[in-house]
């Protein structure tokens, strides 16, 4: 029996391990018990599911939850909180306690997956229930369950003859056996034919089951009400609908009112008419005090106690974009009907804490977008935001928004759109030119390497090509090192040129771009359509020094009994040598420090290391940026799905949601550097020349050098002075001026060349 029963699948987000010494404040354990449901009391807790605050000391009764790792069978916790840390964990309350190893709150519940019936049900064992929750049911339906084979004749003729005498029916005959068998194996209809089925089945039952297991079925087949589309089923689902409580969890009185309403679940609904659901759970309280299993006293104990029902609106999806994407991650290896009616648990590895201000950062930065438009048209198509978030070392995916609203559009952007990446795709041409060390270049080509920055035109197989920069602004000769922080498109295709396009390529493959790459000139300058999964996963690999971790939404399924039913497969390679991911990492935090993205520690005050690229297309109908920390990877793309132009670059749009976004998720964490390997030296220069940098060295930027490959010579360029002119701007013998000076000068980003060769129309993006 219970065999035919389907059970949503369960997907919750990541849980939260705190151990002595953790940075965790008062507050946010407080939202974290609060989202877990649990109740708060005055008094010291007697219950699971309970918590109490006496100053800096928090004492919580954890219920009992299965995780993949381990079973927390529900027991006192002290949490001592000190100046924004856990000062000591015990097991136990009071002044005594044992020392604990680590505090663990149940995750927050993201979603479920249900077949069309849509059942919500959770199946608890009976030895779990409260006692006065089956004692209430055996008073209030079954009085004499434990005195008969399935059907109780003096039951049915007291039931009789109560009903004539009301000349109506006010009391059924049917035993909790027969009422089981009528709801899992028949019909409603009236008829002699059905009555007569359901007798013979109940004795049947009754001669196999045991009483337990019948109550236990029992307590867990039946309809209890209605949570918008879905049925609640089982006195679980209906603790969590009324109460806001697991059904271990309840009181003697909230236990009575869920039996009353048994005959009839919707008339008798408190959110439909309260006082007919008190009414009920009165008459419920007078059969226990007849049965014998409370007191009079206790009786009217309860009568007087004041029901608090929970605000239910129907259950809804937190982070459905997410949730859409581990069912689509899942279905490749676990049925779509095991998925839908098995009752599994999904453990992910969501924050949602970030997932949810991820959403209102995302949702501000793209009314934003379309407040600060020159174009015009978001009425008609507004501006739509991606944001991914993935832990470089685990491949965890922490945070990912699709989309200003999925009730508007479940359209996945940060999953299923592809768009043209601009100058964010400039990196791979970076990392490919640092890695010719290793396949033996000689010289090598290093950050301190000088290209030329100048109006030229490259042959193509489909003609000539010539990219320009950002308001015909051109720098001349400049070092790999500036060209990437300041984004200038003619001088990273003269390194694309210098290093191979195909390479190139081989470059982006390795880190993770799996759509397609065409090996033309305006490659370099992001022409080729990218999801911000891609992108993102590419970046992240950098951040963890060339290792590639497969990004996965998922921790662990398991079935209903507790048993792992698939876990990911956690692959992980080296694809580029750590000296190379470091190198590269030192370039990209230019456009943070010095260049494209600097609005990012000057005006958003997020000044941990960081590195990243931002891009815009020629059409500036994209706007991204990509960074990473070294504890977080994060893709932003801001664009319209029509293809409206928003008339934004990456600095604008996607660098505010990036910032507010980073600053959120590293609250709490311990400051950390990119960490060096060991033959690599970090080496000053000047970002002209490619010398090292000398005292009068206007721009003098940070690079890193495989030992031996650094440059020797202090620069010996002669810099001049630069002089304000009447007019407020600046004026010198020489191209070079301060960087104060020329961030007032130079474009905020430097979108690509409006005029692409034949073989691709599409944008060219930073």
């Amino acid at each position: 029996m219970g065999q035919g029963w389907k059970f949503p699948t369960r997907v919750y987000a990541d849980w939260k391990d705190y151990r002595v010494g953790d940075a965790l404040q008062s507050s946010t354990l407080q939202r974290l018990l609060d989202d877990a449901h649990y109740q708060r009391s005055v008094k010291r807790p007697t219950d699971p599911g309970r918590y109490r605050v006496n100053g800096p000391i928090f004492e919580v009764y954890l219920r009992p939850f299965t995780y993949p790792d381990r079973v927390e069978h529900g027991t006192p916790v002290t949490v001592r909180l000190q100046n924004g840390r856990v000062e000591s964990l015990g097991n136990g309350f009071g002044g005594s306690e044992e020392g604990r190893g680590l505090l663990r709150i149940e995750p927050e519940l993201l979603g479920e997956f249900a077949d069309p019936a849509r059942e919500r049900r959770s199946y608890v064992p009976l030895d779990h229930l409260p006692r006065h929750l089956v004692l209430a049911l055996i008073a209030s339906e079954d009085r004499r369950f434990y005195h008969h084979w399935g059907l109780d004749l003096l039951g049915m003729g007291r039931a009789t003859m109560r009903n004539v005498r009301a000349r109506t029916v006010v009391e059924g005959g049917s035993t909790i056996t027969q009422q089981l068998v009528k709801n899992f194996f028949l019909s409603h209809e009236r008829s002699f034919w059905r009555k007569f089925h359901e007798a013979l089945l109940a004795v049947m039952v009754e001669l196999r089951y045991s009483k337990e297991q019948i109550l236990e079925f029992y307590l867990n087949q039946i309809y209890l009400g209605q949570r918008g589309s879905w049925s609640v089923c089982g006195v679980e689902e209906a603790s969590l609908y009324y109460f806001n409580k697991h059904a271990q969890e309840l009181t003697v009185p909230e236990a009575a009112l869920i039996v009353g309403i048994i005959p009839a679940p919707n008339r008798f609904s408190p959110y439909r008419d309260a006082e007919a659901a008190i009414v009920r759970r009165n008459e419920v309280l007078q059969d226990m005090a007849e049965a014998g299993y409370i007191t009079k006293q206790d009786e009217r104990k309860y009568r007087r106690t004041q029901m608090r029902f929970a605000a239910n609106p129907p259950p809804a999806t937190l982070a459905p974009y997410f949730v859409d994407y581990v069912r689509e991650t899942l279905s490749k290896d676990i049925p779509e009907s095991e998925l839908s009616g098995r009752g599994f648990v999904i453990f992910t590895t969501l924050d949602s804490g970030l997932q949810e201000e991820g959403e209102k950062i995302v949702r501000a930065g793209v009314k934003e977008a379309d407040w600060r438009s020159p174009s015009g048209g978001a009425e008609k198509d507004p501006a739509q935001g991606a944001l991914l978030a993935i832990e470089p070392s685990t491949g965890n995916i922490r945070a990912m928004i699709g989309g200003r609203s999925y009730a508007e559009s479940p359209f996945n952007r940060a999953v299923d759109s592809k768009r043209q990446p601009g100058s964010a795709f400039k990196p791979f041409v970076y990392i490919a030119a640092l890695d010719s060390y290793f396949s033996g270049r000689r010289p090598p080509l290093t950050a301190a390497t000088v290209l030329e920055d100048a109006p030229d035109t490259f042959q193509t197989d489909l003609g000539p090509w010539a990219p320009r920069n950002f308001e015909n602004s051109y720098a001349g000769r400049v070092t790999a090192a500036r060209a990437i922080a300041r984004s200038l498109n003619v001088a990273t295709v003269h390194l694309a040129q210098m290093v191979g396009l195909n390479r190139v390529v081989d470059v982006a493959r390795s880190l993770g771009i799996e759509s397609r790459l065409r090996a033309v000139a305006s490659l370099a300058l992001g022409t080729s359509e990218l999801s911000v999964l891609e992108l993102t996963t590419a970046y992240a690999t950098i951040a963890n020094g060339g290792v590639l971790v497969e990004p996965t939404p998922v921790k662990a399924v398991l079935d209903r009994g507790g048993s792992v039913r698939w876990t990911p497969k956690r692959e992980s390679r080296r694809v580029l040598h750590p000296e190379t991911a470091y190198m590269a990492t030192i370039l990209m935090e230019g456009p943070v420090i010095y260049g494209t993205a600097a609005s990012i520690r000057s005006e958003y005050g997020f000044v941990r290391p960081a590195a990243g690229k931002t891009g815009t297309t020629d059409d500036e109908n994209d706007a991204w940026f990509v960074g990473f920390t070294p504890d977080l990877a994060t893709g932003v793309w801001v664009g319209c799905d029509k293809n409206r132009r928003l008339g934004l670059t990456g600095t604008q749009a996607a660098v505010p949601i990036w910032a507010r976004f980073m600053d959120l998720a590293h609250r709490d964490r311990p400051l950390r550097d990119f960490e060096p390997p060991p033959d690599v030296v970090d080496v000053w220069i000047d970002g002209d020349t490619g010398y090292r940098a000398g005292p009068g060295c206007p721009h003098v930027m940070q690079a890193a050098f495989i030992r031996k490959t650094e440059p020797r010579q202090v620069c010996p360029v002669f810099h001049p002075v630069v002089w304000p002119d009447s007019l407020g701007g600046f004026t010198a013998d020489s191209t070079s001026t301060p960087d104060s000076v020329k961030q007032n000068q130079e474009p905020e980003e430097q979108p690509d060349d409006k005029t692409p060769p034949p073989d691709d129309q599409g944008g060219q993006g930073l």
